[in-house]
């Protein structure tokens, strides 16, 4: 691939804030301006010091939010009033921001509770949140989750994700990393992609420890172009959010490996036509 400046930055793509958690909402995004992207995405847990402010802020910039994680990843969601409790401000944030999507991890699960009976609890627990989103014109996705974050969530494949969202009426969060090594992908992307809300893009180097542990696209081991590629047959047409953490992110400094991510992204959707 070639070269491409920032300020080429393919429409398609997003820079999630996750990216560069330790900073301040004013640091991210002065880096957004300087990267010239078109849309981001963040944990409301960047805003929570002062919620208004933090949505005033963001409204002046005129950026697209792609979409806003749920600070709910140590909760649980098993119980309807616990799950609207813990998704209710991220929703509204989305709803004020004019975002499309909030996305939530499923939650942790008491000690000992098998994944089927956790399954069942949180569908049971999810339709007052769906309709709470709904209602605010947002929707609600969940994120397939590392196993190695096991106390964030219990739902990590893809196949498990579609299941889910199927069940409880939601969209899906699709983390590349956590279902890249997954069997038969390009048929539940053409199946299900109208459940994909949104994509999240990173890349792994196969051998080194798994988690949180996540590199620039194009330096690692995922077949992630083979991947993307398949995703645009199957015709989704959203954002592909950058979301990068880990050893390799923090040694580079993450203005510089978004940078790059960036680049390399918007050059392999430009080559597909995307």
């Amino acid at each position: 691939m070639t070269g491409r400046s920032a300020a080429a930055m393919h429409p398609r793509v997003s820079i999630n804030t996750i990216s560069s958690l330790a900073w301040p909402l004013a640091d991210d995004l002065a880096l957004l301006d300087r990267l010239g992207a078109p849309a981001f995405g963040f944990p409301l847990l960047k805003l929570e010091a002062d919620l208004e402010a933090g949505i005033e802020a963001i409204r002046r910039t005129g950026r697209k939010v792609s979409c806003v994680a749920a600070s709910s990843a140590d909760a649980s969601l098993l119980d309807a009033d616990d799950a609207l409790a813990a998704l209710r401000p991220a929703i509204d944030t989305a709803q004020s921001l004019g975002s499309p999507l909030c996305y939530f991890t499923s939650g942790r699960t008491p000690a000992r509770m098998n994944t089927d009976d956790a399954c069942a609890a949180l569908v049971a627990a999810l339709p007052r949140s769906v309709a709470y989103a709904t209602e605010r014109g947002v929707q609600l996705a969940v994120e397939n989750n590392s196993m190695t974050t096991r106390k964030t969530g219990f739902v990590h494949t893809f196949a498990d994700s579609v299941w889910l969202a199927e069940e409880s009426d939601l969209q899906i969060c699709l983390e590349l990393q956590n279902c890249w090594y997954e069997r038969d992908l390009a048929r539940l992307f053409r199946r299900h992609v109208g459940r994909i809300g949104i994509v999240q893009v990173s890349d792994f180097r196969v051998g080194e420890p798994l988690r949180l542990n996540r590199c620039v696209p194009g330096d690692g081991s995922m077949p992630l172009a083979w991947l993307i590629e398949r995703l645009l047959e199957a015709g989704y047409a959203g954002c592909f959010d950058l979301e990068l953490i880990g050893p390799s992110i923090d040694a580079e400094g993450p203005e510089a490996a978004l940078r790059r991510a960036a680049t390399w992204l918007s050059e392999l959707l430009t080559e597909y036509g995307a």
